[in-house]
């Protein structure tokens, strides 16, 4: 597998002098494996995806928050007719995944009913999608925790295992499920976007912390870990500040960021 970061900032896109190391580009992660191309959320990190002519590509939301859904038509390459992609999402029934994204890419909100105009998007059930995966890719998802719902994702390719927990407000009560499904992970990405002082004003946000991570893993074992959703006001002075103190195994995602899992 392939990890490609095209966005990982959290909540609004952000573009200034202070964000460039770590990027600005809300949510959207790329992962290559075989014959797919599967990409998890289209944030404004979407626009800069190089949609595949070769392989199936599958787009995965988590949920529908702005900054999950927003770059989905501003990539150019989703208009050329030969670019088929296939939409879906295991937090929902896939008839209101369709008609959420044509709500929200037609008037009044936006200029054209993508859903109508463009044949090549397709809208399959995730169970069709678990199917359609080669022999040898497993796809699964767990419910997170997240005002309007969430969902997690975790692909697999025999032995190598990657773990996509976006937008989830950890509680205690979820450690038991969640370990389970992440353990022993070659690569999880975590929902870090307070550190542990913050969250205590951000209660119900649906977000979780850095540190929490940290903790979470002395049982889940997984290999290597990427904090993603950066807060829209972290600078790259305070991720790197961040970055110096976390310990082996985790690192901070940045836009840009390409790593074999």
């Amino acid at each position: 597998m392939k990890l490609s970061i095209h966005g990982c900032r959290g909540s609004t896109a952000t573009s200034s002098r202070s964000t460039q190391k770590y990027g600005g580009n809300t949510s959207c992660f790329e992962v290559s494996v075989d014959n797919h191309q599967i990409i998890f959320d289209a944030g404004s990190g979407f626009q800069n995806v190089e949609l595949s002519k070769t392989r199936v590509s599958f787009l995965l939301l988590s949920h529908f928050h702005h900054d999950h859904v927003q770059g989905l038509a501003f990539n150019p390459q989703l208009f050329d007719p030969k670019n088929e992609i296939i939409i879906s999402s295991a937090l929902c029934e896939i008839e209101i995944v369709k008609k959420t994204i044509q709500k929200y890419f037609s008037s009044p909100y936006f200029p054209i009913d993508i859903v109508s105009s463009l044949s090549n998007i397709k809208f399959l059930p995730f169970n069709a999608v678990q199917k359609k995966l080669e022999a040898n890719l497993s796809l699964s998802s767990i419910p997170l925790n997240h005002p309007g719902g969430s969902t997690g994702y975790k692909l697999k390719q025999k032995n190598t295992s990657f773990v996509y927990l976006c937008d989830n407000e950890f509680e205690e009560h979820q450690r038991k499920t969640l370990t389970t499904f992440a353990k022993n992970a070659d690569l999880l990405i975590w929902d870090g976007m307070f550190t542990e002082k913050e969250l205590a004003d951000k209660k119900g946000w649906g977000h979780s912390s850095i540190e929490q991570a940290i903790d979470f893993n002395i049982e889940t074992k997984c290999k290597k870990i990427l904090i993603t959703h950066h807060a829209p006001h972290r600078s790259d002075k305070e991720l790197d500040q961040i970055a110096d103190g976390l310990p082996e195994l985790f690192a901070l995602s940045n836009d840009g960021l390409e790593m074999e899992v």
